[in-house]
């Protein structure tokens, strides 16, 4: 890491490098007493923020159990006014409640109502119920019940309390206001009776209570818990827990025994303090605080995480952070104005040495200021200044031969580029792959292929002498002259003579150009080809690869009015021909051995079905054997695999519902060949009538057994034969009809025939094996 940052700081300037040196000290200092502050503050910010949750939770604490008094103060009101009357007194008991509704009106707490219970000590469950309660719009409304059972009425009410204290409910849920409330009752005894024969109760509304401690926030994270003495969560976060779920509950599932040994703990009217892994409210380390409630012995907690007590450190060492960095800032800028007073000069040589490398030589440059620390940089950048210049004009003298030689090769290279066919065809009957690597940057190879006409297809592979501009024009020239001759379907040997002929012409270089063409009849497979001075072609067949030797003919261009012979053979499907320079065949290794046309053999029995798999095994087998020695010429190849044309065929009911399936079949099948628009018609139409007719004539009482279509091309004809099983019927003897006939009245066929017979250039009829065979032919327009 040090050598790093040493291999770095090598090449700043020396301004960077006191700058850099000075403040890193800096920052380290300030970095430790950062750290040394924080440190020192965390136990005294971590006391300081417990210390607020504590106070934070015992005032709340305070403050409900203030209400809670207040409440049980008004509940011993109505019970000590009641003592003095009788309990049939209905009056006495109005006044009560409605004094203590009006008196609870204007409280903190949102009271729900005042209640009494009238009763006979003997049957608790039957008796009278009067409640008093105030509307929204402010008035007070008392109301009667007679009860036939009270445990009916208030689900909460187990058994009547019988000592003469305050009893509180847990909170429930009020059936009419569908809000969580609390009810504090006290038994009493109305005058002249010696036992309990009445309730004093006040239903507090709980959602104040609980709206206010949902809503608060210690330092935005923390929150506020509130439990009734069975545990369970009055308020809670999740609403799922809130008047669901117990502490036990939740301490059970969640595993933390902990946090119900607190609640027990808040219950028996304990303080305390708890840490926890995590909590129903964070997935992280949580501190709980609780408290009891003492007057009706409730609870409270504040759960805060516990990264969040650290949060105001946190704040503090961000403060001191930015701090410390405006005053590294300022110190940046005053070590930089030193550092650049100290180094102006420095800068100056620095600079005129810039320049210089830049190429100005300028005399404005020259004015070095003088300083006895700088003498000797001074007069180095002097003598250097005098030295580059003469270096320099050397060197564009050297550069401009250079460009020149390099711009014509970069010529040479795209004129070859351009000629070259990389337009591969797709095609079903043959595939055919490539490969050329020049030994320099321009190639005295090519290789194209090309139509000559729809089922015709034409490779050439040649070898041009010399490099440079002069030989890529001498390569483009024989490349259009051999492709355009071509066209001219004239054959192999023509187009040599002709191309001959050509190049000798104005040819005062003496250029030449070793050339192998072929043609191939896509649908015969019947290859025409010819050899001017080229390596010998390749050909795969079953039995594998093979060198075939033709006739030697003289090269291209040395000499006018030669004649060519050219040669053929017949390529059946799956056979392949390989093209390739002398580039392969004499690649020389470290040892001045070629790799000869056996090797070539013997890599080729490994070859597969793909032409451009078996160029690359080539290519590869021929980079192993010279094992990085020079190449010493171009590697141009060429392999065209033959597959034919395959037959179709189609067998359908004879019915004419199926002629446009017919139709769709001709048109798929025709589509694979290169036939003008005219013949497709015809060849669509002769398909049409000739299937019309056996459908509606062949099975006519016979049991209908369908009929078979066969597709074929052969020598530019285009077969298509139908097969059917149905009367015998040759077309062919069938008498043209007259063009005055009434159409309703014609023969069978008649018109369809006539029409077949006119358009088709070959009709044969058999009939073998009890089938009628009924073959046309159209001749294809090249």
């Amino acid at each position: 890491m040090i050598k790093a940052i040493k291999n770095w700081l090598k090449y700043k300037s020396l301004n960077f490098k006191l700058n850099v040196s000075i403040l890193t000290c800096i920052c380290l200092v300030f970095a430790f007493l950062t750290f040394y502050i924080t440190e020192r503050a965390k136990p005294i910010i971590y006391k300081q923020t417990e210390n607020i949750a504590r106070q934070t939770l015992e005032a709340y604490s305070y403050d409900l159990g203030h209400l809670v008094k207040d409440t049980e103060q008004i509940i011993y009101n109505i019970k000590n006014t009641l003592n003095y009357f009788p309990k049939d007194n209905i009056s006495s008991i109005k006044i009560t409640l409605n004094s203590a509704i009006e008196t609870v009106y204007h409280s903190e707490l949102n009271y729900l109502n005042a209640w009494v219970y009238v009763f006979n000590p003997n049957n608790v469950a039957k008796g009278t119920l009067y409640i008093s309660s105030q509307e929204q719009n402010g008035e007070i409304v008392f109301t009667s019940e007679n009860i036939n059972n009270l445990y009916d009425r208030f689900e909460w009410f187990a058994q009547t309390p019988k000592q003469d204290k305050i009893y509180w409910t847990d909170p429930y849920l009020d059936k009419h206001s569908n809000q969580a409330v609390v009810t504090g009752l006290i038994p009493f005894k109305f005058i002249d009776n010696d036992k309990f024969n009445g309730l004093a109760a006040l239903t507090v509304n709980l959602s104040d209570v609980q709206k206010a401690i949902s809503n608060y926030s210690f330092y935005e994270t923390g929150k506020l818990l509130f439990l009734s003495r069975s545990g369970l969560y009055i308020t809670h976060p999740n609403p799922d827990i809130a008047l669901k779920t117990t502490v036990y509950e939740l301490s059970d599932k969640l595993g933390l025994p902990e946090l119900a040994s607190a609640g027990k703990e808040a219950f028996s009217g304990k303080k305390g303090k708890i840490e926890l892994p995590f909590s129903s409210i964070y997935k992280s380390p949580t501190i709980y605080f609780y408290t009891p409630i003492e007057p009706i012995n409730w609870a409270m907690f504040l759960a805060y995480e516990k990264n969040e007590f650290l949060k105001p450190l946190y704040q503090f060492r961000t403060l001191i952070f930015l701090s410390l960095l405006a005053g590294v800032i300022a110190i940046s800028f005053i070590v930089y104005r030193i550092c650049k007073h100290s180094t102006d000069q420095l800068l100056v040589l620095g600079q005129l040495a810039h320049e210089y490398g830049n190429g100005n030589f300028s005399d404005s440059f020259t004015q070095i200021p003088s300083s006895k620390d700088i003498d000797i940089l001074s007069k180095a950048l002097s003598n250097m200044r005098t030295d580059l210049l003469e270096y320099i004009n050397k060197e564009k003298s050297q550069a401009i031969e250079k460009q020149k030689s390099i711009s014509e090769l970069e010529i040479a290279r795209d004129i070859q580029n351009s000629a070259l066919s990389i337009d591969y065809p797709q095609h079903e009957a043959f595939k055919i792959a490539t490969l050329m690597m020049p030994a320099q940057q321009v190639s005295g190879d090519f290789y194209d292929f090309f139509f000559i006409d729809n089922n015709k297809f034409a490779i050439v592979i040649a070898d041009v002498s010399g490099k440079g501009i002069p030989s890529a024009l001498f390569m483009m020239k024989a490349q259009a002259l051999i492709k355009n001759i071509a066209k001219s379907k004239i054959g192999v040997d023509e187009v040599f003579y002709r191309v001959n002929n050509e190049l000798y012409q104005g040819n005062d270089a003496c250029m030449f150009v070793t050339a192998f063409m072929a043609e191939i009849d896509l649908t015969s497979g019947k290859v025409d080809y010819i050899n001017a001075g080229h390596t010998p072609l390749m050909i795969k067949t079953k039995l594998g690869y093979r060198f075939l030797h033709p006739q030697k003919n003289i090269v291209l261009g040395v000499k006018l009015d030669t004649e060519f012979v050219a040669q053929s053979l017949i390529l059946e499907p799956d056979e392949h021909i390989l093209l390739y320079t002398d580039g392969i065949t004499e690649a020389e290794n470290k040892s001045f051995k070629f790799y000869g046309a056996d090797r070539l053999l013997k890599i080729l029995q490994k070859a597969k079905n793909e032409p451009a798999d078996n160029l690359n095994m080539i290519l590869n087998d021929v980079k192993k054997f010279t094992k990085g020695a020079p190449q010493s010429d171009d590697i141009t190849m060429l392999e065209f695999a033959y597959y034919g044309f395959k037959k179709s065929a189609i067998k359908l009911d004879a019915d004419i519902k199926n002629l446009d399936t017919l139709i769709d079949f001709i048109e798929k099948d025709i589509q694979k060949y290169r036939f003008s628009n005219k013949d497709k018609f015809k060849i669509v139409m002769i398909a049409e009538e000739i299937f019309t007719n056996i459908a509606q004539y062949a099975y006519k009482d016979e049991k209908n057994q369908g009929v078979e279509i066969k597709t074929d091309l052969v020598d530019d004809i285009y077969y298509i034969t139908f097969i059917d099983k149905g009367i015998k019927y040759n077309p062919l003897e069938n008498k043209d009809p007259e063009f005055s006939s009434d159409i309703k009245n014609r023969n069978i066929g008649g018109w369809g025939i006539y029409i077949v017979k006119k358009i088709a250039d070959k009709i044969e009829y058999t009939h073998k094996n009890k089938q009628n065979i009924f073959q046309i032919g159209i001749k294809i327009k090249k």
